[in-house]
């Protein structure tokens, strides 16, 4: 299992996150839309997430062995009163996916938030289907809390939306 690391985006990342960013095979297991962006949007995107907001943690995925910038994960929406948030997430980095990293940086956001944050509650969209990223995070300890049908368009077509969640407590199945 390849050792990563999380730390705060930085200008110096934006080069590799607009090439992901205009990378259309990324955006197909991802819920949103994918569009081509230009550097200046990619640079004023990266200016904005790097200076903050109370309710949004932005933070790259890095390999420990060389500090590589593989991906990003983010903590969105986050509510102070009900303390839960949602979780997003991409590995870039083409040749670093379904190798366990995405599992681990889950893993590493849920103490952060449980324990650092103070939250109860997490939870993801993940488009019905993505199997390894429903897999992960089963081995993570999450659950599958509900569905919405034809809850997002995507490729022409409407999609099914699996939500999954974890709380504070929740226990990981070795099992999974």
């Amino acid at each position: 299992m390849v050792d990563i690391y999380l730390r705060a985006l930085e200008l110096s990342d934006l080069e590799r996150t607009h090439k992901w960013h205009n990378d259309p095979e990324l955006y197909v297991t991802l819920g949103g839309v994918f569009r081509y962006t230009s550097m200046a949007t990619e640079e004023q995107w990266l200016k904005s997430v790097i200076a903050g907001k109370a309710d949004a943690i932005n933070l790259a995925v890095c390999v420990a062995e060389n500090d590589e910038h593989v991906g990003n994960i983010y903590l969105r929406d986050i509510d102070w009163i009900n303390r839960h948030g949602e979780v997003h997430q991409f590995i870039g980095t083409a040749g670093k996916r379904y190798k366990g990293i995405g599992h681990q940086a889950v893993g590493i956001l849920q103490d952060y938030a449980f324990n650092q944050l103070g939250l109860e509650r997490l939870f993801v969209h993940i488009i019905d289907g993505n199997i390894p990223a429903i897999k992960s995070l089963e081995k993570n300890g999450w659950l599958v809390e509900g569905h919405l049908r034809k809850h997002i368009f995507k490729n022409g077509e409407f999609k099914d939306v699996i939500i999954m969640g974890y709380c504070r407590g929740d226990k990981v199945n070795p099992n999974t």
